[in-house]
């Protein structure tokens, strides 16, 4: 009953939760079809390389374990290498794989988590996964954690997996939010990438005044709703969206250090963007595509979602650059807010210490760098060098490095869904007392994470 309860909450978070949970993807991720678990027969009947499915281990003669895995960032390939290492172990065990899609999911979750058949490994948005750590329906892999990667296991992606000082999931992968620019417009300008926060601010207002001629342009484009672009300024003044004390959640928005971020957010907004106040995301890239746009932080998929030959600009590829949001002193960044993925043992998995087994592969470094050689950020910091492939890319990989999560709390999808820290932004784009604000928003925030 717990977990029902829980996940209802989530329940009103889908999309937003199935875009945490590809947030590493392009616009057209977590699209892919869920498959039927996968047999040596239907195997042999798959007739090309894009199509054929994982092969499952062992002789047929032990037992089996089910691997669930959501959307299509992980090639059949990377299953194969799993399976073909865990059979090195357990050659009569048998691994059906299946491939489910982010739409829907939570409900899925839901109920297979509770029946007596679930699955063994599943794999959870970052956001969804506190609902089911509280609801216990995971397995505590707290003792463990060290020999899955210990300190070497992304921060954000940690938190995420932490509930109640105990950890449940393990980071699988991710995807950083960065800042996209016009290459073009800042040789025009003889603007060069910034390396602090500051000479971000600077190139901001100068590419705003050198393209004061086109309506609506952002040097740096920040519609009040996008409240993720508020976490970096908060997160490197030092404050935070809320924390624990004495067992209840206290809000930090108005702290000083919360409240100076949030100031120099505002500062920002009014210097630098063009971008509607009370407006959103959802479609920056449509403002990109119009030449409205300087810079604006963004998921690391947004490149693709700009190029994409439905409604964006593909003719704008070579003038699309990104890179890491600078911190306060030149070669650091600010902290991150990564999405992404964590794979969890369901605690009903009849078979925990073959699950876990599975899980001990997956997040090993053999199997952890074929993310990285795909561009894709892998869960272990010491591989993050070695992501390759785009620009954005590797951007995403130095943004990575320093990351943080929101509170650790089966409540936080309700906060999400009260628009509390939207409503906190588009007051401030207007001009309203931060101070005055970020307290209004703390205490609705109490309210919700300590109900």
């Amino acid at each position: 009953m717990k977990l029902k309860r829980i996940a209802a909450s989530l329940a009103a978070l889908t999309a937003v939760l199935a875009a945490c949970g590809s947030d590493s993807k392009d616009s057209s991720a977590g699209t892919t079809g869920s498959a039927a678990p996968t047999t040596a027969a239907s195997t042999t009947a798959a007739s090309t390389p894009e199509t054929a499915a994982p092969t499952t281990g062992g002789s047929g003669s032990g037992d089996s374990i089910r691997l669930w895995l959501n959307g299509g960032d992980t090639p059949d390939e990377f299953v194969n290498y799993a399976i073909t290492e865990f059979n090195k172990i357990h050659p009569d065990v048998k691994v059906n794989f299946e491939r489910q899609q982010w739409t829907g999911i939570v409900e899925k979750l839901t109920t297979a988590l509770s029946s007596s058949d679930s699955p063994d490994v599943v794999e959870l948005g970052n956001t969804q996964a506190q609902a089911f750590e509280a609801a216990g329906a995971l397995q505590d892999l707290t003792a463990k954690k060290a020999d899955l990667g210990g300190d070497d296991l992304l921060q954000s992606l940690v938190e995420a997996g932490t509930y109640d000082g105990k950890f449940y999931g393990l980071p699988y992968y991710a995807g950083a939010r960065v800042i996209i620019y016009r290459k073009d417009l800042f040789e025009k300008s003889g603007i060069e990438i910034p390396t602090t926060i500051d000479e971000m601010l600077a190139a901001g207002e100068k590419l705003k005044a050198d393209n004061a001629a086109t309506p609506n342009f952002s040097g740096i484009y920040l519609p009040g709703k996008n409240w993720f672009a508020a976490l970096p300024h908060i997160w490197l003044a030092g404050g935070d969206i809320a924390t624990q004390e004495n067992g209840k959640w206290v809000g930090k928005l108005s702290s000083d250090e919360s409240v100076k971020g949030l100031t120099q957010l505002q500062e920002f907004i009014t210097k630098t963007s063009g971008a509607p106040k009370d407006g959103d995301d959802s479609k920056d890239y449509l403002a990109f595509c119009n030449g409205e746009v300087g810079m604006m932080p963004a998921p690391g998929w947004k490149p693709g979602q700009i190029t994409n030959k439905d409604d964006g600009c593909p003719d704008m590829e070579a003038n699309i650059g990104v890179f890491a949001m600078p911190g306060d002193t030149a070669g650091t960044t600010a902290p991150a807010f990564l999405g992404g993925s964590n794979l969890a043992i369901s605690a009903k998995s009849a078979h925990q210490d073959l699950a876990y087994d599975l899980l001990k592969i997956l997040a090993s470094p053999g199997y952890q760098k074929q993310f990285a050689a795909q561009g894709t950020i892998p869960a272990l910091k010491s591989l993050l060098a070695d992501v390759s492939g785009s620009e954005g890319a590797i951007a995403q990989a130095k943004a990575a490095l320093n990351s943080r999560f929101v509170p650790s709390s089966e409540n936080w999808a309700a906060v999400e869904a009260s628009n509390i820290l939207p409503d906190m932004v588009v007051a401030i784009s207007g001009g309203a007392d931060v101070k005055t604000e970020a307290a209004k928003a703390d205490a609705a925030i109490e309210e919700i994470l300590n109900g």
